[in-house]
């Protein structure tokens, strides 16, 4: 498998995956597997949205922003957000530590 293009694409269930510009440059620094692996995970979450019903309960949020959940790899977190209405996974932030900062770390 080749290292994954890191553009907005669509799962099996017609559930949009959209990466920020700044996450997707952060993600194409990583391992080709560290990649592949990543990707996989974000489908997978997809996956599961789409199966269940959307929730209602919080229709009365004011600020109508989505809350960041945070899919950990390692040291690798990503920050997305879900939006059942539009179908769409939102990659926000992905935080990748400097090697460096653990090497000064005492």
């Amino acid at each position: 498998m080749t290292v994954p293009d890191w553009n907005d694409w669509l799962t099996d269930s017609l559930f949009r995956i959209r990466v920020s510009t700044a996450a997707a440059g952060k993600l194409r620094a990583l391992a080709r597997d560290t990649q592949l692996r990543l990707r996989q995970m974000l489908n997978d979450i997809a996956e599961l949205a789409d199966l269940v019903p959307p929730q209602t309960a919080e229709a009365w949020r004011v600020s109508g922003s989505l809350p960041l959940l945070q899919l950990q790899l390692g040291r690798i977190s990503v920050r997305y957000s879900i939006n059942e209405e539009n179908r769409t996974l939102a990659v926000e932030h992905v935080i990748v530590p400097d090697e460096r900062d653990f090497d000064r770390a005492g």
